[in-house]
């Protein structure tokens, strides 16, 4: 069972201080403005992101990705298991963009990596180490 908490209504209600909706525990994903040093979105997910969660991850994802913002990055530092379905979408959204904010994925644990390496989906993206350094590009 995955305990992802989530700021929400994605990207549009999250202030240029980086503030939003109240911390809710019954939600799996967050979604957070970051001004500086970039105008960016970040979307961190914690714990198993699997068919249970995969529904609003991808709906996260897509509206952050329709912001007017210069990325988004997906960080999956604290996710203990991501599915090959969910790797091979992610992979999908990255191919698909066509002039929108630039996906960017901060991958943590070996599994996570795994993951997007057996489907393919990791030589589409940048390898950063951290948040930080995924927002300073």
């Amino acid at each position: 069972m995955s305990a992802i908490s989530l700021l929400r209504e994605p990207a549009a209600d999250v202030r240029l201080d980086g503030s939003g909706p109240e911390y809710r525990c019954d939600n799996r994903v967050w979604v957070q403005r970051v001004n500086r040093p970039c105008n960016c979105v970040v979307v961190r997910v914690e714990g198993e992101l699997d068919a249970a969660v995969s529904g609003e991850f991808y709906h996260t994802v897509e509206r952050a990705l329709r912001t007017s913002c210069a990325a988004v990055v997906v960080d999956l530092q604290a996710t203990r298991f991501l599915s090959l379905r969910v790797a091979m979408r992610l992979g999908a959204l990255r191919t698909g963009e066509s002039g929108g904010p630039d996906l960017r994925i901060v991958a943590g644990g070996p599994g996570v990596e795994r993951a997007l390496e057996v489907t393919g989906v990791r030589s589409l993206f940048t390898h950063y180490s951290s948040v930080q350094m995924a927002l300073e590009v």
